[in-house]
This record gives C-alpha cells, sequence and structure tokens, in this order.
C-alpha cells in the first residue's frame, strides 16, 4: 500500500510540473510577443543587456524562477524601467490565486449564484437556465414557454452568458426569433441579463459594444476591502461584444484617469481609439470613485474570497451595473504593466518557498 502510495505521488508531482511547465510555455510566448510589439511604439524602452541580466537575477531570487522573467520584461519595456514588487501573471495564476481564493476560486463560473451570493441589486440579472429548468431572480420557476414571454415583454433582446466562459465565448444575443432557434437542449447552464445601455462617455468611443471598467479589490482577513488595480476595455467596429480578438485595454490609474496607450489582443500599443479617434490620455472615466465604493462593499459581502476583479459600467440611468465579477481567474496582468505594481507589501514574492 505505502509503495503504490508513493508511486501514485510521485506521478501526481510529475504530471504538475508538466502541467506548470507547458503554462509558463505559453504565458512566456505571450509575454515575449507583448515585448516585440511594445518595441515597435517604444524602440527606446529596449532593456540593455545589464537590465536583461538583473531582471533574470530578480525572478530567479525573489520569485523563484527564471520562467517568471519574460512577464518582468514585458512590464519594464512598456513603463521604461524595472520595479521592485511587480507580479507576473504565471505567478499570479500558480501561487497567488491558490492560496488568496482557495477553493472559492471557482465560486463566479457559476453565473446563476452571483446575484444571491452578493445579494445585490446591480447585475442586470433577469433569470437562469439551471438542469433544464428556468428560474426567474426569485426562483420562480417558469415554463419554455413562460420564460420567452418574461424576457421579451421587457427587452427587444435578452443577453445570455453561458457558465465557466470569458473573454466573449459563450455569449449570445437573441432576439425573440433567435430564441426559438437557440438549442437549449444541448447547452450548458447559463444567466439571462437585460442588455446594457451605457452611458454616454463610453458611447463616445464606440456605441457598437458596451465597454467594461476592471476594477480588482482585495480583503485580507479580518481587514476592510481596498482598491488595487484597474484597467478599461472598450470594443471595435464590428463587434457587438468585447473579444480576446477586438479588445482594446487601457490602463487607469487609482484617480480614474487612463493611461496614454491601449493594448490590443497582439499586444500592439495605440494612443487613440482606432474608430472615433479618441484620445487616451487625460481622459477621466466619471464615477470612477463611485463605481470603485460600489465594488468595495460587495466585497464585504464575501470576505472569504481575498482578490476579486469587477466588471463593471455607468448606464444611461446613472446606475452601476455589475456584468461580472472574477474569483477564479481576475487577471492581473494589464493592471501591472500599466500602472504596477499595485500589490507591494503583501508578501506575495514569497509564496513560491512554501508551495512547490
Amino acid at each position: 500500500m505505502g509503495i503504490f502510495y508513493s508511486a501514485k505521488k510521485k506521478l501526481k508531482a510529475i504530471s504538475k510540473a508538466h502541467f506548470y511547465f507547458e503554462h509558463d510555455k505559453a504565458f512566456n510566448q505571450k509575454a515575449q510577443l507583448a515585448a516585440s510589439s511594445i518595441l515597435k511604439t517604444l524602440p527606446n524602452h529596449a532593456l540593455s543587456a545589464s537590465s536583461h541580466k538583473m531582471i533574470e537575477s530578480y525572478a530567479l531570487e525573489k520569485l523563484g524562477s527564471l520562467r517568471f522573467a519574460p512577464g518582468l520584461k514585458a512590464y519594464s519595456i512598456y513603463q521604461g524601467e524595472f520595479k521592485e514588487g511587480w507580479i507576473p501573471d504565471n505567478y499570479f495564476w500558480r501561487y497567488v490565486l491558490p492560496k488568496a481564493n482557495g477553493f472559492h476560486k471557482p465560486l463566479s463560473d457559476l453565473r446563476q449564484f452571483a446575484k444571491r451570493i452578493l445579494q445585490t441589486e446591480d447585475m442586470p440579472d433577469l433569470g437562469y437556465f439551471m438542469k433544464g429548468t428556468w428560474t426567474t431572480v426569485d426562483n420562480r420557476v417558469l415554463s419554455h414557454q413562460a420564460a420567452k414571454d418574461f424576457f421579451f415583454s421587457q427587452f427587444p433582446e435578452i443577453i445570455i452568458k453561458l457558465n465557466s466562459t470569458m473573454r466573449g465565448q459563450g455569449f449570445f444575443r437573441l432576439n425573440p426569433r433567435q430564441f426559438d432557434q437557440f438549442d437549449f437542449q444541448n447547452s450548458r447552464d447559463f444567466v439571462v441579463q437585460a442588455p446594457i445601455d451605457q452611458a454616454d462617455w463610453y458611447d463616445q468611443f464606440t456605441q457598437e459594444s458596451v465597454a467594461t471598467l476592471r476594477i480588482t479589490t482585495l480583503k485580507l482577513p479580518g481587514q476592510a476591502a481596498h482598491y488595487r488595480a484597474a484597467f478599461m476595455r472598450f470594443g471595435q467596429k464590428g463587434a457587438d461584444r468585447i473579444t480576446a480578438d477586438s479588445r482594446l485595454v487601457v490602463g487607469v490609474n487609482p484617480t480614474g484617469e487612463m493611461d496614454r496607450f491601449a493594448l490590443n489582443s497582439d499586444w500592439e500599443l495605440s494612443d487613440r481609439h482606432p474608430d472615433s479617434k479618441i484620445s487616451w490620455e487625460g481622459m477621466k472615466i466619471p464615477d470612477f470613485e463611485f463605481m470603485v465604493k460600489k465594488c468595495l462593499e460587495l466585497h464585504e459581502r464575501v470576505g472569504s474570497i481575498e482578490i476579486i476583479g469587477w466588471d463593471v459600467v455607468m448606464d444611461k440611468s446613472d446606475q452601476m451595473q455589475l456584468m461580472e465579477w472574477n474569483t477564479d481567474y481576475p487577471g492581473i496582468v494589464h493592471s501591472e504593466m500599466t500602472t504596477g505594481p499595485n500589490f507591494l507589501g503583501l508578501g506575495w514574492e514569497n509564496l513560491w518557498k512554501s508551495k512547490a
């Protein structure tokens, strides 16, 4: 029994090591692409040989492995200098998230529970489809026809978001005819949301998709939740949602002012929206402090989860709309690159020493 257990444990360790190797390989390919793309716009930010060596030494000594150097180099190239305390995205994913969010990490993937867990009216949820059954937000069971009548008596279109999806995947905008044609029998569980009519400030960039402000908050055990970082996502012409291919990500500082560049899916920089031609730099997000405050209040309701990414926007009725919350993978790569380091003083750089 002991030999079998030992062999099983060793095999599991080998499998885990291979998994992390492949993940780091994929991440570092993206980091290297980011570095080369950014240098096309900012060639004077190229790292010297001594800077390359210094960053590699830092990654090895402070974070435990050279595999974290490519992310640090990409951050440094964007900002034009290296800063101690940066957290590479693959380090965050491997060491920080498992400790910070633990077994609660996948909670946000279950979209049908978000509104109930957070006890908020700030989400545009209309109902849910769970195990083939339609329900309203107050748990009233509906027949298929009653669900259709209920949704479309309120809005000409509805939004469906499948569980465990991200970056525009599993997103469907349906009118009544499309609702009739949708394959619900073979669908996983999902949330039904009302379409959001975003505030005019966001419309000036593009009206074809709803912009997203990502606010990252942190709540340590026994402490109040506090703000850590933010960035904006905008869509582009021809896309009715923000996807991995259409997104433009702009860093946002703690006062709500946007950075001078946006990063597209290929990590290329642009100083203005490609369709509206509006420059990013100097633009301040209206009601930024209000949205941060609301997100902090929400985080206080789920204190067992340390780090959460909130996707929000203001609508034309001056109400904040919480589209999603993210506990499984509240990515920090864009905020760390553009406005970081944002997680100083937390001791995250030491986590690798206690967990292989």
